[in-house]
């Protein structure tokens, strides 16, 4: 990149930026153009192109509505897919970064013990407003009900519908998750004809759909660790409250996993399984010495209460008619090689995975375009001069907690900056 620090109006006397799509990162790369635009004395046209009846809808309902936009505890692993991209591209706009530009604009933070950053009013909307009265400050063009669905070279820049002139694009248009929102991969199709190579675009944050899963534990929350092996090797896994459904597992462990497991279904004939611990504060030995304990001072205790101290109680009667235990005779008849296989039920319960729950119920899409196609340092796309990509549309895809946010303030900000950049740099 050329050396930017001294531009001036003569050097590049107008830009006309297209940023197609009003998500999270399509906001902040206009956001993050027109401040650039603004130091370097560069008159700019910037305009968002949103096909739905507002901008930023899908941020609306992140954090429960409470728009966990930030973890103070971002590092590379909290990336999946294209990681090391994401985890340079953070270090340009890390969210000490988010936080202070957020405070600019009236926005306040907050952060729980578990790193996760919210606006102090807990409120997406709040965040959403600021960011819009911000867009309107700066003069930024906002064009809702205006999907993007043609994309050609024009004069030196790029024709949009066959109806809008820009010098650079910025394509922010998400991926393919909650399409309620807007998310149907419509960025893919408009790159199509450009042959970028994506990385398959699968559901991530979403529940686990599992085989032959007893449905009497709908409604089931209880804590525990969930554990992925395909091949035998344990290959993601996660503690917190796993929300048991009548399909599979859900709860943060389940969707924290769905992504790694997405991409295992996706790419490998093996089996992907999952074993829950539904008792991780104990060890194996220590969950036995207290079932033989049990056993020992309760022998008229009935079975259906024999783990009722330490799972919910479905869940306990669950793994005892899974290897056939009465839960109505006393527990003084359990032999101690059944003992062993309780504390398999509990501390290692299997359930085969067979899908995870598609888009629609998926927070964030993984996969999207391949880093192979992007320019580390600024977003471009390396074979069209001039466009940029942001967001979702990236194969980027973060752990649950504010990660996925931050990339997008993240790359939105790369991109946006970078647009006005590149533009000046082949006008001087």
């Amino acid at each position: 990149m050329k050396n930017t620090k001294n531009f001036s109006m003569n050097m590049c006397d107008s830009v006309s930026i297209a940023v197609i799509g009003g998500g999270a990162s399509g906001i902040f790369a206009a956001l993050s153009a027109a401040g650039e635009s603004e130091r370097l004395g560069v008159k700019s046209l910037i305009t968002i192109y949103e096909a739905n009846s507002r901008v930023g809808k899908k941020l609306l309902v992140t954090g429960n509505g409470r728009c966990n936009f930030s973890n103070s505890n971002v590092a590379i692993d909290n990336f999946h897919g294209a990681a090391t991209l994401a985890n340079g591209v953070y270090k340009k706009f890390n969210s000490d970064k988010t936080c202070e530009f957020f405070k600019s604009i009236g926005v306040l933070s907050k952060t729980d013990a578990a790193g996760r950053i919210y606006p102090m009013s807990l409120q997406a909307a709040s965040v959403l407003d600021a960011l819009r009265f911000e867009l309107d400050a700066r003069g930024v063009v906002v064009k809702c009900d205006t999907p993007v669905s043609e994309i050609k070279p024009y004069n030196g820049g790029y024709m949009l519908n066959n109806r809008f002139y820009a010098d650079v694009c910025i394509i922010a248009t998400g991926g393919k998750a909650a399409p309620v929102h807007g998310s149907n991969g419509s960025g893919f199709d408009l790159l199509k004809q450009f042959n970028i190579s994506n990385v398959a675009v699968l559901p991530a944050l979403s529940p686990l759909v599992c085989e032959s899963f007893p449905k009497g534990l709908k409604g089931v929350r209880a804590q525990g660790t969930i554990k992925i092996k395909s091949g035998g090797k344990v290959i993601a896994s996660d503690t917190g409250e796993i929300q048991y459904s009548d399909y599979g597992l859900s709860g943060i462990p389940s969707m924290q996993v769905s992504g790694i497991v997405s991409r295992a279904l996706e790419n490998s004939s093996e089996r992907v399984l999952a074993y829950v611990d539904s008792c991780p504060t104990l060890t194996e030995s220590q969950l036995k010495d207290f079932i033989i304990g049990l056993i020992k001072s309760s022998p008229d205790l009935p079975g259906e209460y024999l783990l009722s101290g330490i799972v919910p109680k479905k869940l306990g009667m669950t793994f005892l008619s899974d290897i056939s235990i009465n839960p109505v005779k006393k527990i003084a008849i359990i032999k101690p090689g059944v003992v062993d296989k309780i504390i398999s039920q509990v501390k290692n319960k299997k359930y085969v995975i067979k899908s995870v729950r598609g888009f629609s119920d998926a927070q964030v899409s993984c996969g999207g375009i391949s880093e192979r196609e992007i320019c580390s340092d600024t977003l471009e796309l390396k074979k069209l001069k001039n466009i940029f990509v942001c967001g979702e549309i990236v194969d980027v895809d973060g752990d649950c907690g504010g990660y996925n946010l931050q990339w997008a303030w993240s790359s939105g900000y790369v991109a946006g900056i970078n647009a006005v950049r590149e533009i000046c740099c082949a006008s001087s």
